[in-house]
């Protein structure tokens, strides 16, 4: 039987196929995080989600999950350069990967969607750490393994690529770095953590 029939057969059944749901995925994940960045964590509910996207919310409930789990899903994309298809050759873009992709507006602006929300639902804190800074740092970690580095030094090369820059950044105060200014910090970074540099 051909895939083509299959997917033909599967779209009669009523079924999406998995592209099908892979774009439904990322509609999904779209609209959850325009909504978690304008209207805050506490006042985004499943059922808003869903009717903006425009499937069931048992659909999207047994698809992601409850609204921490949408939350967490939203986060991981964040974190896409450690899908296997986008995988660094070496430390410094695997440096540059986490660098960039955790100075973006929409990045920072999800970082303070958790600050915001910390005291009052401090699960989602933890949970939030666990699928973003912690999955950059084991990323990092097995990057600096395959350089000579320390895996250990991973919360180090982590704190460096961010920084004062990404404290700016939370702020307010400073706009996303230049392709020039992420390319120096990012160097600076590696240098440090592989003891190229005092």
């Amino acid at each position: 039987m051909s895939l083509w029939y299959r997917a033909l057969m599967a779209s009669k059944r009523g079924r999406p196929t998995a592209d099908e749901r892979a774009k439904r995925q990322e509609r999904v994940l779209e609209v959850a995080t325009e909504l978690f960045l304008s209207r805050g964590y506490e006042a985004v509910s499943l059922d808003a989600v869903a009717g903006t996207a425009g499937i069931a919310k048992r659909t999207l409930y047994e698809s992601i999950g409850d609204k921490s789990a949408l939350f967490c899903a939203v986060v991981r994309r964040q974190h896409r350069y450690t899908e296997p298809e986008s995988e660094p050759s070496d430390l410094v873009q695997a440096a540059e990967a986490v660098h960039r992709s955790l100075m973006t507006d929409q990045a920072v602006a999800l970082h303070r969607v958790v600050i915001a929300a910390a005291v009052s639902f401090p699960e989602l804190a933890k949970e939030f750490y666990a699928n973003g800074p912690a999955v950059a740092q084991a990323f990092l970690a097995k990057h600096l393994v395959d350089a000579g580095g320390s895996p250990e030094s991973a919360p180090l090369l982590f704190s460096l690529l961010l920084g004062e820059r990404h404290r700016r950044r939370l702020l307010g105060l400073d706009a996303e770095p230049t392709a020039e200014e992420s390319r120096v910090q990012i160097a600076e970074a590696v240098a440090v953590v592989l003891g190229d540099i005092a």
